[in-house]
């Protein structure tokens, strides 16, 4: 568990060390949503980020962790798939392999993790801008899907309209949002050995 501005807490778990998620804290909604992956990794990924998010917001709320309700209501569509939601604080919720992490803050927030050690080389066109620094791919991967994930644009903006600085994590430029760069706060992760990882929170002004 970290601690960071704007309130920002961040829990992590690993499958292979830790205990698996107690899925009595699962709602109807989630438990359906849980069955319906096909993949027993899927599953317990899902079941963890679960676990995390409602363990933190209990501490924050002073609840019992099974009293917890997170909206998942899809902007788009309305079924449940969409990312939690809960009025006491923000939520971001991600996962790579065995890794799994949720950031809790007062602001909006976006947090990314992924497996090093992989060639993502052919997908380098869709993640750096022309600016980029050069350096690892999978931290300019991580930076930037958190940077994403903090607006709740995702993927539907492309990667390469942000631009990062050399040295330290920190936004450049965000094509047709000028206003962005001055009110994210990126920081790089070491969630665990062979992981990469980025937290991005976007204040107000």
């Amino acid at each position: 568990m970290s601690d960071y501005e704007f309130g920002c807490v961040i829990r992590w778990a690993n499958l292979d060390e830790d205990a698996p998620a107690d899925l009595g804290l699962l709602d109807a909604v989630e438990r359906a949503r849980r069955e319906r992956y096909l993949r027993e990794g899927d599953r317990d990924r899902f079941a963890m980020g679960v676990q995390l998010t409602k363990l933190e917001l209990a501490a924050r709320t002073g609840l019992d962790p099974q009293e917890i309700s997170l909206d998942r209501t899809c902007p788009g569509c309305g079924a449940t798939h969409g990312r939690p939601v809960h009025p006491a604080a923000h939520i971001s919720v991600s996962h790579s392999e065995a890794m799994v992490g949720v950031a809790v803050a007062e602001v909006p927030v976006g947090l990314d993790v992924e497996r090093g050690g992989r060639d993502i080389s052919e997908v380098a066109r869709h993640l750096l801008s022309p600016g980029d620094p050069p350096g690892e791919l999978v931290v300019a991967w991580t930076r930037k899907e958190a940077l994403l994930k903090a607006t709740g644009d995702g993927l539907k903006v492309p990667m390469v309209d942000l631009t990062l600085a050399d040295g330290p994590p920190r936004l450049v430029s965000w094509k047709g949002r000028d206003d962005l760069p001055g009110r994210f706060r990126l920081y790089d992760l070491e969630p665990g050995p062979g992981y990469a990882g980025a937290l991005a929170l976007l204040s107000s002004g």
